[in-house]
């Protein structure tokens, strides 16, 4: 596969001191006990804008102090003293914020805010530390921003730096309508830290011996890369695993996959301990964590390695009832909501006799809403457990609740060839329509071409537009009546647009009920028997007729027997309905180049046909499989004939994300001495951005290193700055 290369040109950069000394840490925690609290600032529904001023970093205010913000009485928020409660939480409770009035008018969109936290913090000399920042989402120290726990993990900690004498803290307060968050700074009382709430483990089976992985997060808290880091894991005086990692980055972390073969322990309800020891050249330490003991019939966790970036994931599982290994079975793949474990959602099926439920996990609970690798995340684990376990390939369901429910119309129209029927329960449709984005700065102040550059990237988020995909897909919607959390417009408006098309659908609305909700018989809402009937009479189909849509290639580019290899204008979508006979095979296309027909399992390639294509007759006894192109003279036999230029491909499409989508490392420049230490700075905190939000783990190295030709590479630095990045900023 052809390496993909994602720059970040940083020509306007400040500094931060170099990372060779030897730094103490804290000897104590710092509590902060008051802040200077300005805001809330106006920002746009997932627009990515993190400040609401100019430079933060420069701020020194002074209570009374003002700053302009409309959503203040009078227009003016103003700088002012807050003290944190006993447990050191801070509230920020602004006042003279009408947020009712707010809402009315905008809805949540208007309660998408932004303010600021401000302290100033005395240190005797130069020291490393662990920021605790819990729900919040960034924060800087003097002239170097962190990542936060922005979901209130509660395990995840950001090695910092503290200068001699004054050290200016600023603290993002982002979110809807006020806020709660919490900052300590915590001494960093070992090298090495095993992150061990946050280790990607299976659960034990009992009596069987498996071959599976390990997620171990290495928390760096010095300001030296580890090599040669030994880690040794053990379960009842066994070892398990034994191996050496490498290249652990300064003030950073890595999460590597360690290949385990757990043993075959008998049942126990109390689970088995698994002993982690860590040791380097000056440092050894031990950690234990338990293992849960489930039988096969057990709701359980499985592992598996990665191939977004190679690292360690889970699936959640639930085998069908009074199991057979010889015979084959329905598959329900079931997408968890925002917040939710696969490993809980799993507990709230019942086992059917007739298929296996299997709920990965997005990356995290939160993760990336079933999109990009969230999707990916899916596929990965429909594919690991088709080739593990007796699939019936045409009873595969997609089925999902509240974020999940996205994700089911997601997956299930960008990939509907894959599935025999899907069910989203309480879904959405599409971020602007869930969480309307009409107050992003870019849509009022942007210019119309920009914008449509940013809409192009953007495109394969727009659900709705790909619903006549589903011509072939029977499709189940579920909601509340009362879901006051995805209200039931959105689950009435896709059936409606089903219904409009004439396509196979049921929507049930329960009344009186809200977002979750259980039956007097103690049954989930996401295990409803109408729902589970549904799906248990489809199965997969192979169809005479298609309609399919795309936005982009590198996701979604096949239905059924067609695939479309290349489009004419890269950012339009490219359309194609098919209809075939025992004669005729008439297609119309719209935005498309190449085309290829996988005909071996059409029951009318016995016979001599005709191939229509936007009106040209192409004649034969056809193979198998068939490409063909378009030119200016209409349709040919064929793929396009190859070109000196650059092309787009499924494999190397974009938009930038892709180059993410396997694994990549990051490659920071070195050529600029005073900016060197800045961009490196950012390569480790777009590692921790990865491990916390992805459960990822990537590579970090200099544009001088050694690192691997067969990964996808980001370059932070412009062609001054970076090595490789001037390498091929004229091509």
């Amino acid at each position: 596969m052809p390496v993909k290369i994602l720059l970040f040109l940083l020509s306007t950069l400040s500094s931060i001191p170099g990372l060779s000394e030897s730094l103490p840490s804290i000897p104590d925690t710092i509590f902060i006990s008051e802040y200077l609290i300005c805001g809330p600032f106006s920002v746009g529904a997932r627009e990515g804008i993190t400040e609401a001023i100019e430079d933060p970093t420069a701020l020194k205010p002074v209570a009374g102090d003002s700053l302009n913000s409309g959503l203040v009485q009078g227009g003016f928020a103003r700088w002012r003293p807050v003290q944190t409660d006993s447990a050191h939480w801070l509230s920020t409770n602004y006042p003279d914020v009408r947020w009712d009035t707010i809402q009315d008018y905008y809805g949540i969109s208007g309660l998408a805010t932004l303010g600021y936290a401000y302290a100033e913090l005395y240190l005797p000399h130069r020291s490393r530390a662990l920021a605790i920042a819990t729900r919040i989402g960034s924060f800087t120290i003097n002239d170097r921003t962190y990542l936060g726990d922005i979901y209130g993990n509660n395990w995840f900690q950001t090695p910092v730096i503290l200068d001699s004498g004054l050290n200016r803290l600023i603290l993002r307060l982002s979110g809807y309508g006020d806020q709660r968050v919490r900052f300590l700074l915590i001494p960093a009382k070992t090298p090495l830290i095993t992150v061990t709430p946050d280790i990607t483990a299976p659960d034990l089976i009992a009596d069987t011996e498996t071959r599976t992985y390990l997620g171990i997060p290495l928390l760096n808290t010095t300001t030296d890369v580890l090599n040669d880091v030994k880690v040794l894991v053990k379960i009842n005086s066994s070892t398990v695993a034994d191996t050496v990692i490498n290249n652990i980055p300064a003030l950073g972390v890595k999460k590597p996959a360690l290949s385990v073969q757990l043993p075959a322990l008998p049942y126990d309800t109390a689970g088995y301990q698994l002993i982690i020891t860590v040791r380097t050249k000056n440092f050894e330490n031990s950690d234990t964590i338990k293992l849960r003991s489930r039988q096969l019939s057990q709701p359980h966790k499985c592992t598996f390695l990665s191939t977004i970036d190679s690292s360690c994931q889970y699936y959640a599982i639930l085998y069908p009832r009074d199991y057979q290994p010889s015979q084959t079975y329905g598959l329900i793949l079931s997408l968890h909501g925002a917040g939710v474990e696969a490993s809980s959602l799993v507990e709230s099926f019942q086992p059917k006799d007739w298929a296996f439920i299997v709920c990965p996990t997005n990356r995290r609970p939160y993760g990336f809403d079933w999109q990009d690798w969230g999707r990916l995340d899916a596929l990965e684990v429909l594919n690991a457990v088709c080739n593990s376990l007796p699939i019936d390939q045409n009873r595969i369901y997609l089925t999902g609740h509240s974020m999940g429910g996205h994700g089911t119309w997601y997956i299930g129209l960008t990939t509907p060839d894959r599935f025999a029927a899907i069910a989203p329960a309480a879904g959405w449709p599409s971020f602007p329509l869930y969480v309307p984005n009409f107050l992003q700065r870019s849509i009022i102040f942007s210019e119309p071409s920009k914008l449509a550059v940013r809409e192009m990237a953007l495109r394969t988020d727009n659900t709705p537009a790909l619903v006549e995909n589903a011509l072939n897909l029977p499709v189940f919607i579920l909601h509340g009546a009362d879901d006051d959390n995805v209200p039931p417009i959105h689950g009435r408006t896709f059936a409606l647009w089903l219904q409009t098309l004439g396509y196979e659908y049921r929507y049930k609305e329960v009344p009186g009920v809200k977002h979750w909700w259980t039956y007097p018989d103690c049954t989930a809402c996401v295990d409803d028997p109408d729902l589970m009937s549904f799906l248990q009479k489809r199965q997969l189909r192979f169809p005479t007729h298609i309609r399919f849509r795309t936005a982009d290639l590198g996701q979604s580019n096949r239905s059924y027997w067609l695939t479309i290899d290349r489009v004419k204008t890269v950012g339009r979508d490219a359309t194609v309905e098919a209809l075939a006979t025992d004669t005729i095979i008439d297609i119309t296309t719209s935005n498309i180049v190449q085309l290829t027909l996988n005909l071996d399992r059409c029951h009318f390639t016995k016979r001599q046909i005709a191939l229509k294509i936007d009106g040209r007759i192409l004649k034969g006894k056809f193979p198998d499989v068939i490409t063909v192109h378009q030119n200016a003279n209409g349709w040919h036999f064929g793929p396009v004939r190859s070109s000196a230029q650059l092309i787009k491909t499924q494999k190397v499409y974009g938009p930038a994300k892709q180059v993410m989508f396997s694994p990549f490392a990051i490659v920071y420049g070195t050529r600029d001495q005073s900016l060197a230490p800045f961009l490196y700075h950012s390569a480790v905190q777009e590692c921790l951005r990865w491990w916390l939000i992805g459960n990822g783990t990537t590579e970090i190295y200099p544009d001088t290193g050694n690192f691997p030709l067969n990964r996808n590479l980001v370059l932070l630095g412009n062609a001054v700055q970076n090595a490789l990045t001037g390498l091929i900023s004229n091509r």
